[in-house]
């Protein structure tokens, strides 16, 4: 199976997991002298869909973002992947170029320009690094994508606040301080 035909039937595999529903219990009740009554019982289903959220993001960075209405992050995604993209095929332009050079200054001099070799190695190392990054980038918007989904429905409600204010109950003589009251 050749690489790419893995990753379609990873994706496959991935995009087809619904993971979450509701479920249906069959319970006992004791008032109902024996008989079984269907109840049902719903757990959380959540609006958005994590393995969709996931799919999208690996298929086009920022496409889960877009789907979790976090278009905040989409530009970001987008800005980064740009600028990692470039690097790396920056340096490797670069490292090509010095490596040319080096491999040139080799016919001259048995131990050829020590410069040169710097810069050839200076460079494979930052397209290397640029690469890392790309990848990073890469899986960080896949998860981000999985987590903004499974907590698309979670309430921030006023309950949960952390509000700063200066105590009142000081002595003047201690001086200003500040109180930090955090309620769930």
């Amino acid at each position: 199976m050749k690489p790419h035909q893995r990753w379609m039937a990873v994706l496959v595999l991935v995009l087809s997991y619904t993971g979450a529903g509701a479920q249906s219990i069959l319970l006992q009740d004791s008032s109902s002298h024996g008989k079984a009554q269907d109840t049902l019982l719903t757990t959380h289903a959540p609006s958005k869909s994590p393995a969709l959220a996931m799919g999208l993001s690996a298929l086009l960075p920022g496409a889960g973002q877009v789907y979790n209405r976090s278009y905040w992050k989409v530009p970001i995604i987008a800005g980064l992947g740009i600028y990692f993209g470039y690097e790396f095929f920056h340096n490797k332009r670069q490292y090509i170029d010095y490596r040319d050079q080096y491999s040139a200054s080799l016919l001259s001099s048995s131990v050829g320009d020590r410069r040169l070799l710097a810069l050839r190695e200076f460079y494979k190392e930052q397209r290397d690094s640029f690469g890392w990054y790309f990848l990073i980038l890469y899986f960080v918007n896949i998860a981000d994508a999985y987590v903004d989904a499974s907590l698309f429905d979670f309430d921030v409600g006023d309950a949960l606040a952390i509000r700063f204010s200066p105590d009142a109950g000081v002595p003047p003589m201690q001086g200003p301080r500040l109180a930090l009251r955090v309620r769930f």
